[in-house]
């Protein structure tokens, strides 16, 4: 079903679930998800605070990794009924140098529920952990929770 709507291989990655615990990883996951944190804000060795430039930098390559539009849920979905009424499509990231983006709510993402439009920050999203994007929309919201 996900696959269809944003056109890409559905791809099986490890799910790394949102604890909002701290960013020292303290697993191997962890770890790992820490060093593609470090190549997508192209870091050398350290995760960069919650700022403009690096917040630009994230913007950037999402922008070059995910395929849109995607699904995902606003809010999170307790039960199948609220997968259904919470789903939206995600169409595309809005640019922080022409919306508002900042250390607060971060990323901005221009989203569709029926005939409806809205900006919301892609914080605030939750994909199906089997969607393309999960790992990369996962690892954004591990560095913007945690290194602000």
């Amino acid at each position: 079903m996900y696959s269809d709507i944003h056109g890409c291989e559905t791809m099986q990655l490890p799910a790394v679930r949102r604890n909002g615990v701290n960013a020292v990883p303290n697993s191997r996951t962890e770890l790992n998800q820490k060093n593609r944190i470090i190549e997508a804000l192209g870091s050398v060795s350290q995760i960069p605070r919650v700022q403009e430039e690096p917040l630009f930098r994230y913007y950037k390559y999402l922008t070059e990794h995910l395929c849109f539009p995607f699904i995902a849920h606003y809010p999170k979905p307790m039960n199948s009924e609220e997968e259904v009424e919470f789903c939206c499509v995600v169409l595309m990231l809005l640019d922080p140098a022409n919306h508002l983006s900042d250390g607060f709510d971060g990323i901005f993402c221009k989203t569709r529920k029926g005939t409806y439009e809205i900006a919301l920050p892609l914080f605030d999203l939750y994909l199906p952990e089997d969607s393309f994007g999960f790992q990369l929309i996962d690892d954004y919201w591990f560095w913007f929770w945690n290194s602000r």
